[in-house]
């Protein structure tokens, strides 16, 4: 039997699905809008496919629900039949991607949304995640886990925070609920090729850990504190990135060894000039 199919024309198709699942918190979830429907909107049409039970929507495409929006070129709603209603459970997202809320805002080439598991992945070189405190970018790909509080950022990731940028291969970002209901990072955990830059040093390392609250950067293997031309080389650094002040240790913590620290300082100034002869 050839597929059934209802397509919505007009300037603009609006379809309403009734969609009830559990009452959470703000972010980027449909799954968190209790019982209200989920409104899509497409410039060029909606397709009805009932026998793969999905709706398709082409041409500048909206999906919202409560105060969160999917846009993009092409919008796929994958949904169950179950107790006599319509329960969305994926949407896939395919062009000029931007989910948004009123307090976080990705965007991306592509994405998906799982919305029974509240997780997000988003694709695209780059893809970006915006919060009222920071800008994470990611080149490869980006996961959300709404119920996790958690974002996980790949391929080339950093983020900026009051004019301080960590880079690494994998970047993850843990989130806390304010008091005002919104919420905001509290933790930075980074792996591969770390790079904390803060304006005045940069520090590197194999794996690193921030804390936003208290302004203290952990990182381990192989770590490099640069200050204009002063090197300082050891196997873990904790830096204060509110004070400046940085201690460099020659093997891990725990590890037991005796490792070195390696500090090369360059001297400035009139008396840091090499003589001439005669002097």
């Amino acid at each position: 039997m050839p597929p059934v199919a209802v397509r919505l024309t007009g300037l603009l198709a609006v379809l309403l699905l009734a969609t009830p699942l559990p009452l959470a918190a703000q972010g980027l979830d449909f799954a968190r809008r209790g019982d209200s429907p989920v409104e899509v909107l497409a410039d060029d049409g909606i397709e009805w496919q009932r026998d793969r039970n999905r709706f398709i929507a082409r041409g500048n495409a909206v999906a919202n629900r409560g105060t969160v929006s999917v846009r993009a070129d092409l919008l796929i709603a994958h949904y169950a039949e179950e107790g006599g209603g319509t329960d969305i459970q994926r949407l896939d997202a395919e062009g000029n991607v931007t989910i948004a809320s009123p307090t976080e805002t990705a965007t991306g080439a592509s994405a998906t949304y799982d919305v029974p598991a509240a997780t997000l992945v988003l694709n695209g070189d780059p893809v970006r995640l915006t919060t009222p405190d920071q800008v994470i970018t990611a080149h490869q790909s980006m996961e959300y886990y709404e119920r996790k509080r958690l974002a996980v950022a790949r391929g080339r990731a950093h983020a900026v925070r009051n004019g301080r940028t960590i880079t690494a291969d994998v970047l993850t970002a843990h989130f806390v609920e304010t008091a005002g209901g919104s919420s905001e990072i509290s933790r930075f955990e980074a792996f591969g090729n770390v790079v904390i830059d803060n304006g005045a040093e940069t520090v590197r390392g194999n794996k690193g850990r921030y804390e936003a609250k208290t302004g203290i950067a952990t990182l381990e293997g192989s770590v490099k504190i640069v200050r204009q031309d002063d090197q300082v080389a050891g196997e873990l650094a904790v830096v204060d990135l509110n004070t400046g002040v940085s201690t460099l240790y020659g093997s891990p913590q725990g590890a037991g060894g005796q490792g070195r620290v390696r500090a090369v300082i360059s001297p400035r100034g009139q008396d840091s000039e090499t003589p001439t002869d005669g002097q």
